[in-house]
């Protein structure tokens, strides 16, 4: 199969792999939105969730560089993550203008939950690949946005 047209063929959208992974994109999100949404919440806060139960004592600066944020927009998130008693704050004993971001108790179940429910939504999804398959499938798209982390 020939992967870059040569002139002599005419491009067409579906020869473009943006076009297929923008339209299975928009499948996944849509999926997720239909899960989270009874929920009261959605994909960014579930991964700033997620990112600081994984990552205990970290800082909102560091959340914005592992999810690839603004750090303006974390402000947000985090309070709303805060008012819901998931997340809180401490201030850092060796440099008081840090604050270090860990789970609560409800924030650590919620967090379990949420991403049950988006395995399960992903299980839906992308049940006609194999396990092997959503492996790979995984593995090239990581190698595709971590590229541009530098």
């Amino acid at each position: 199969m020939e992967h870059e047209p040569d002139g002599s063929e005419s491009l067409r959208l579906e020869d473009l792999i943006g076009y297929h992974l923008r339209r299975a994109s928009i499948i996944d999100l849509q999926g997720a939105s239909s899960v989270l949404d009874p929920l009261g919440t959605r994909l960014v806060p579930l991964s700033v969730l997620a990112k600081i139960i994984e990552h205990p004592g970290t800082t909102s600066a560091e959340i914005c560089r592992m999810l690839g944020m603004q750090r303006a927009n974390i402000v947000s998130i985090l309070a709303e993550l805060e008012g819901k008693s998931l997340v809180a704050r401490e201030a850092d004993p060796l440099d008081q203008r840090l604050q270090r971001l860990s789970a609560t108790e409800a924030g650590m179940k919620a967090g379990q939950q949420w991403l049950s429910l988006l395995r399960q939504h992903e299980e839906r999804v992308f049940a006609r690949l194999s396990c092997a398959e959503r492996d790979q499938l995984r593995d090239l798209l990581a190698r595709i946005w971590q590229s541009d982390e530098g």
